[in-house]
């Protein structure tokens, strides 16, 4: 078999003139950085650095140790976050590799929230997306939050629209509490989590060391951890059910689970409006969160009819 070529690192990282501020947290010849300037780049870095750690204390072997953050001493309005290099193939994990990773993740930091609450101590970002992660005492609360804050930077970027509001109202007026409040209630709870939030194929690849899969560029907040099996349901990750059955097999459904169909329906909504801000300038991504979001009407309206069947995340 041919030996598999690492990913590279980006080219940015070669001959670059580094700041006083970040070579002073460098080991002596590292050469590559992530950077972003003005105060959502310092949110972003500051962020991530928060995310990173979180991420390395419960699983080290699979997580890039950070290095630190900060100001550039020579551009005060830049900021960066250096972390360990991990090199890597620019492969797809597997589902069998993908749902190991995740699972470790969840099962090593399940019930292990700071103050029993869910959310995170900083806001997070997914890509430069800003997530409201305020804390709160109820998952169905904080799921509400997140997604209204991102709902409305959608709106800002793209203008109002009917259609999509009066959806909109029903995915928070009815989808969320029929699908989330089951979780939190007749006797029901669920321990926060600490998740990823992000794990596209892009963001957990296998290191060359081992050939486990690395996690990175985390969203991190404390939630429940089957939101980070929302984005296995959007095509474009080539992920899907395989991946949550191979999941399942580690971590068990939460009750009720006939509703894990619905909820993992709620969680991937996230996912369509993140693209819908990202790529702006493309209707199909916007599209697409309106077609998502009647199909989920649909589904409350019609209890019978299935996105899709229940068996195939059972084990």
């Amino acid at each position: 078999m041919e030996k598999r070529k690492p990913k590279q690192a980006d080219p940015i990282g070669e001959n670059v003139q580094l700041d006083a501020a970040v070579m002073a947290k460098l080991p002596k010849g590292c050469k590559v950085l992530s950077g972003a300037s003005g105060p959502v780049g310092e949110n972003m870095m500051k962020g991530t650095f928060e995310a990173e750690n979180a991420l390395h204390s419960f699983i080290p072997t699979r997580a890039p140790k950070p290095v630190g953050w900060g100001r550039y001493a020579g551009d005060p309005d830049t900021y960066f976050y250096l972390c360990q290099f991990v090199e890597m193939y620019d492969d797809l994990p597997s589902p069998r590799e993908w749902a190991a990773a995740v699972s470790t993740l969840h099962l090593n930091s399940m019930g292990k929230s700071p103050n029993g609450q869910f959310g995170f101590h900083v806001p997070t970002h997914l890509a430069n997306v800003p997530v409201d992660n305020t804390w709160k005492s109820s998952w169905q609360a904080l799921w509400a939050q997140q997604m209204k804050s991102l709902f409305a930077q959608d709106e800002k970027i793209h203008g109002p629209d009917g259609e999509l509001r009066a959806l909109r109202a029903d995915y928070f007026d009815k989808a969320i509490p029929r699908y989330l409040g089951p979780l939190e209630s007749d006797g029901r709870s669920i321990q926060p989590t600490l998740i990823h939030s992000d794990l596209w194929p892009g963001n957990i690849k296998p290191m060359t060391s081992s050939d486990e899969l690395c996690m990175f560029d985390a969203c991190a907040y404390w939630g429940h951890n089957e939101a980070d099996l929302g984005i296995c349901r959007n095509p474009r990750y080539k992920l899907g059910p395989p991946c949550i059955h191979e999941y399942f097999k580690r971590v068990p459904i939460s009750e009720p689970s006939a509703d894990f169909d619905g909820r993992n329906a709620v969680y991937a909504m996230k996912f369509h409006v993140l693209l819908s801000i990202m790529y702006f300038k493309d209707r199909r991504f916007r599209q697409t969160l309106i077609d998502e979001l009647k199909a989920l009407m649909e589904k409350l309206g019609n209890p019978v009819r299935r996105m899709a069947t229940l068996c195939d995340y059972e084990t």
